[in-house]
């Protein structure tokens, strides 16, 4: 009786066996640890080096003994066998036995030990208010342990920083902190976490929006048309939204978002529908100064006062509109009550 022991070399992130090369060896053996649920399942592959009778892989799993067979079986031939196994991580110790001749003895002996993985794919969450740009550090979760994060950061003169954060040891669920170098302004952030089996979770983000300064619009008085003499705040904020497109707007999407706001002169329902009308008035005079990306306008009447006041307080400062360039839609917030915008 023969025996061979592999040994076994950790090739990222996955545990690889090695093939014998030792003269003489009559099987060696390759793996497929991990699967993802519904495409299979992980496997062992059998390299016959000689002919045999039949050839049996032995197997403890966690404890449950689990036997495969083949039949004869040809030089040169390679042998599947499929660990159908649970779903989850699992320790295996096998044994393959060639057997060359007619004894029950003579058959050459192979061990191996090693994890295989069945599961679904790797889910993250990654909160975008945890993403901190000054402290150049975001919070990610994941449902199952992970290893690393490959992380490439896009600022307003390109791509800035690209590389690997190792993740320390963790469990499912956990908050992971991955942190990253190159420029505070981030315009996009790719990021990819991956897991010990190579298995792998990929966001976009977007932490970048650029509020822009202007003069308010003023409208009269249950009106939401822009009158002639109240035109040049729109160019000349368009003006600023146009140069702000042309710096960024090589590296990301640039939507614009336009918010309307009233005092609480009135009642409530008709200043919500009168910043509605506002806000989209606004919006259809930029697109007709040319602005061809993606606008937004959303009304929140008096239920986002810049100034608290009681009820019917003709107040100026919160008769204004807000405009607002950003890759994605804002989250809500104090400004966006709301998350309820409307394309043009």
């Amino acid at each position: 009786m023969l025996r061979a022991l592999l040994l076994f070399v950790l090739l990222g992130g996955l545990a690889v066996p090695s093939l014998a090369t030792a003269q003489g060896s009559l099987l060696s053996y390759r793996l497929k640890p991990a699967v993802q649920k519904g495409q299979g399942y992980p496997q062992v592959f059998l390299d016959c080096h000689a002919d045999f009778r039949k050839v049996d892989l032995i197997c403890d799993r966690d404890g449950t003994e689990v036997t495969m067979s083949a039949g004869a079986t040809k030089d040169g031939k390679t042998l599947t066998f499929d660990l159908k196994q649970p779903e989850g991580e699992h320790r295996y110790t096998c044994e393959a036995r060639g057997w060359y001749g007619a004894g029950d003895e003579e058959y050459f002996d192979l061990h191996m030990k090693f994890d295989a993985f069945l599961g679904g794919a790797l889910h993250i969450e990654i909160p975008r208010d945890l993403i901190e740009k000054d402290a150049q550090m975001l919070v990610a979760k994941a449902d199952r342990v992970v290893t690393r994060a490959h992380v490439k950061v896009i600022g307003p003169d390109g791509p800035s920083w690209e590389g690997d954060v190792e993740i320390d040891e963790n469990e499912p669920g956990d908050d992971l902190s991955i942190e990253w170098q190159g420029t505070r302004e981030v315009l996009r952030m790719d990021v990819t976490v991956f897991d010990r089996w190579g298995f792998f979770a990929y966001e976009e983000l977007y932490p970048w929006s650029l509020e822009i300064p202007h003069d308010d619009v003023l409208f009269d008085t249950g009106s939401h048309e822009i009158g002639a003499d109240e035109q040049p705040k729109v160019d000349k904020a368009y003006k600023d939204v146009a140069g702000v497109v042309g710096t960024y707007g090589k590296y990301v999407e640039v939507r614009l978002f336009i918010a309307g706001y009233t005092d609480t002169v009135g009642d409530r329902a008709s200043n919500q529908g009168l910043s509605e009308r506002r806000a989209r008035s606004i919006a259809q005079a930029f697109r007709s100064k040319g602005f061809t990306g993606k606008i937004y306008y959303q009304g929140f009447g008096e239920d986002a006062l810049k100034i608290a006041t009681e009820d019917s307080v003709d107040e100026l400062m919160n008769r204004r509109a807000l405009y607002l360039l950003a890759s994605r839609q804002p989250p809500a917030g104090p400004s966006f009550p709301r998350g309820s915008w409307k394309p043009l």
